[in-house]
């Protein structure tokens, strides 16, 4: 008889284990966001390896897949520091080498910068990329192609000299550094030296109209591929994110930046990890999830959008791209995605909105510390917080809260006060207060 009960014991655990990994999979999170994102006409490709298995998901509108060619925006600037370091490791250059030895001089920029610096956005130089980004990719204008980027910067942010401040102009002069350096053209460097060694066979150093299975770049609703130049993201996008790929060829390319040789050291791979800061490295963003370390580097820009992390010591990888400039339901998707490969629970459905509690959070709403006005919509049945040309879901979180799923912001009432709402964002705390209270 105890035989028997212990038997019996052994195969409920079995069926409770086997249940739990059918449900715990990719089509759990396909299911769950494929209804709101085709009705918000957007979609997402994922590709994750786990235990040294891929597997890809597509869900939402457009037929994404792994093998769709995408902008990967920032993430360009991982490929453009291993190519500084391949010089370093050469002795060709040193990360504590200024600036001023390898660029004639720039207005306002100063030439005792480093080149770890730029590598870590600590030079306080002035954004020049973003700063104008839609004017430039819409205004079919080849004068604006052709324009000197370094000639429009202004001046430097003295007091974020040596502290972190994300800007692209560090890459865009980290690209002309390395070609000052090999005397080759910084296109010509990411074929021979990372392209075409991995063979990353459908990647490009830059994207252009004629690519091959290129996904269809869309732009506040819009197909935006007429306006498609090589030269905006050769010219403009450059060093800091040129590069076209797929979600493939990119899980080459961190295999073998992060397992192998082939494009740097071990300890040279260990020092772009460590160095910096808690969140970023020499071109490598880092992210935490249930205290585990991610590495990697996500990118955005006009009609596409990329994120991304790898874990060093399980070697699992995420990979999520969007052809559309954010991510909708970013951080919901990216949690789903971290929690099957971290083999924990994934809930099946969307948090549905009580309407009737919820609807007089419906308002605008103003965030002081960075002057935004937000404004909580209803439309179809569904809330959304829109602010910053952005429209993102929210979910219910609990009967006083609701998650707004791209950026993982908290909305909570405060006791009783229909003018305020709590806004927390990854440990960030503040209120946000009523500015229109005309409930539509």
């Amino acid at each position: 008889m105890k035989i028997s009960q212990q038997f019996t014991l052994l195969v409920f655990v079995l069926i409770q284990s086997i249940g739990f990994s059918q449900t715990n999979n990719l089509e759990i999170i396909s299911n769950k966001y494929n209804a709101s994102l085709q009705e918000e006409n957007k979609g997402i490709a994922v590709l994750v390896k786990k235990n040294n298995q891929i597997n890809t998901i597509s869900f939402g509108n457009f037929n994404l897949s792994e093998n769709k060619v995408f902008n990967i925006g920032s993430a360009t600037k991982t490929f453009t520091a291993i190519l500084i370091l391949q010089e370093v490791e050469k002795g060709n250059m040193s990360l504590n080498d200024s600036i001023g030895m390898y660029l004639t001089p720039i207005k306002i920029v100063s030439q005792s910068l480093t080149i770890e610096n730029l590598l870590l956005h600590e030079s306080g130089l002035d954004e020049v990329i973003v700063r104008n980004i839609e004017t430039i990719f819409f205004a079919k204008n080849d004068s604006l192609y052709n324009a000197q980027l370094l000639d429009q910067v202004e001046k430097n942010n003295s007091e974020m000299l040596g502290k972190y401040d994300y800007c692209n102009t560090n890459y865009f002069l980290l690209g002309k550094i390395i070609e000052k350096v090999t005397d080759r053209s910084y296109f010509d460097l990411l074929r021979e030296r990372i392209i075409n060694p991995l063979k990353m066979t459908h990647s490009y150093p830059y994207v252009h109209k004629n690519i091959e299975n290129l996904a269809t770049p869309y732009h506040q609703d819009k197909d935006v591929t007429e306006y498609l130049d090589y030269r905006y993201f050769a010219n403009i996008a450059y060093a800091a994110g040129s590069i076209a790929s797929t979600l493939t060829d990119m899980e080459i390319f961190y295999t073998s930046l992060f397992e192998t040789n082939i494009l740097l050291k071990k300890e040279t791979v260990e020092k772009m990890m460590d160095s910096g800061y808690n969140f970023y490295g020499l071109g490598l963003r880092k992210s935490t999830y249930n205290n585990v370390k991610y590495y990697g580097h996500g990118g955005n820009n006009i009609g596409y959008s990329f994120r991304n992390g790898y874990n060093p010591i399980t070697k699992n990888l995420y990979l999520m791209f969007s052809n559309s400039q954010r991510i909708p339901s970013e951080k919901s998707i990216k949690n789903d995605v971290l929690a099957y490969l971290h083999d924990e629970k994934i809930e099946t459905k969307l948090n549905e909105i009580d309407l009737d509690s919820f609807k007089n959070f419906i308002g605008n709403y103003l965030l002081k510390e960075a002057n935004i006005t937000l404004e909580i919509i209803e439309e179809n049945s569904k809330m959304y917080l829109v602010g910053q040309g952005t429209k993102n879901l929210l979910v219910q979180k609990n009967e006083n809260t609701l998650f707004e799923t791209s950026h993982g912001v908290d909305l909570e009432r405060v006791n009783g006060d229909i003018n305020t709402l709590k806004f927390t964002q990854n440990g960030y705390k503040t209120t946000i207060s009523r500015v229109n209270t005309t409930k539509k």
